[in-house]
């Protein structure tokens, strides 16, 4: 192909396409780059790349790119995370950034950067809502069958048990071997409670989102994991579908902070301030960089994105390796109808 070919493709993308020299100056814009920032292609090229980038994020954009250019190969940047570009009217908005790495004449190192507006994504995001609804509604279905059938089943052969152990047997070693059964079952049922419990959280079922997030931090502690909570009264201003979401969102970071923290105690918030309704779990673990997760360790953050946006909230992960990891989320609660 002609070197005249790949810059006809490179002005005809969609995407806004920037070229990053390994000293993080911008080598070449595409005219979307300059459709998306409002800068022209004069005002970026042989400027830092962080002029993209809000001015409270540049010193991590900083270290993230120092890092790609230890290790660069094509992937997508912050999986899992919502990331913000910056335009010429200093006002931030939401992108999807994909890096590849190439080289220049000279053979130096060459990030080619393509940036998507969210806004773009829209029905792709609709298309993850509806996903993340339909594994719900499964959820649920499975929990009901589960309590109906199955827990009514175990509970009708305990009730069999304790009668047998009392009006049939009279051998010591017989009764025992019936309380021993007894005793499985007892586990039994205390298992499915939990199965349930995750399958379709029934503490929202009549109560409030705190409530449940209580309880929620309760059983936490069941495995010796210490749960510091500062869980405040808000009242009904979510919609039902909007308390699934945001109890699914707490109960994953929680779960998170417990299985990856390694050290055995997390603070989880829920407050109002203003217009906003905020959760946050933290912990002080050994953290990790966005950047660097793997695809398949970021499906929790992906699944938590996809629910902060059926709330048309936000979600802000904020982590680094030996310094713990907060994810907040924020949702405006002028938006969406309540029940």
């Amino acid at each position: 192909m002609r070197r005249s070919d790949f810059e006809a493709i490179f002005e005809a993308s969609p995407d806004a396409i920037l070229l990053v020299g390994a000293d993080g100056l911008i080598r070449g814009v595409n005219r979307q780059a300059e459709i998306m920032f409002g800068w022209s292609r004069e005002e970026m090229v042989g400027e830092p790349v962080e002029m993209l980038v809000p001015e409270a994020l540049r010193d991590d954009h900083r270290r993230h790119r120092a890092t790609y250019r230890r290790h660069p190969v094509s992937r997508p940047m912050g999986l899992g995370m919502e990331l913000q570009a910056v335009g010429k009217d200093g006002v931030g908005f939401p992108v999807e950034i994909s890096l590849g790495p190439s080289s220049d004449r000279s053979g130096e190192l060459l990030v080619v950067c393509a940036v998507r507006g969210l806004a773009q994504s829209e029905v792709l995001r609709r298309v993850g809502a509806a996903r993340v609804l339909a594994a719900e509604s499964e959820r649920k279905r499975i929990s009901r069958e589960l309590h109906d059938d199955v827990k009514q089943s175990l509970t009708a052969i305990q009730l069999h048990l304790a009668a047998l152990v009392e009006m049939m047997f009279s051998g010591e070693r017989a009764a025992e071997m019936v309380v021993r059964i007894q005793h499985d079952l007892d586990r039994c049922h205390d298992s499915l409670d939990r199965v349930i419990s995750d399958l379709m959280p029934l503490e929202l079922e009549g109560h409030s989102l705190e409530f449940a997030l209580s309880i929620l931090c309760r059983r936490a502690e069941e495995d010796d994991f210490v749960v510091e909570r500062d869980i405040r009264r808000v009242g009904d201003v979510l919609n039902a579908e909007g308390r699934l979401a945001a109890f699914r969102i707490v109960q994953e970071a929680l779960n998170n902070a417990k299985q990856h923290s390694g050290v055995g105690r997390a603070t989880v918030r829920y407050w109002r301030d203003g217009q906003r309704l905020c959760a946050e779990v933290t912990d002080a673990g050994g953290g990790f960089s966005p950047d660097d997760l793997k695809p398949h360790l970021s499906v929790g953050l992906v699944g938590m994105r996809e629910r902060s946006q059926i709330l048309g909230g936000r979600l802000t992960v904020s982590s680094e390796p030996g310094a713990g990891t907060s994810i907040l989320l924020e949702v405006p609660l002028r938006s969406g109808p309540r029940s």
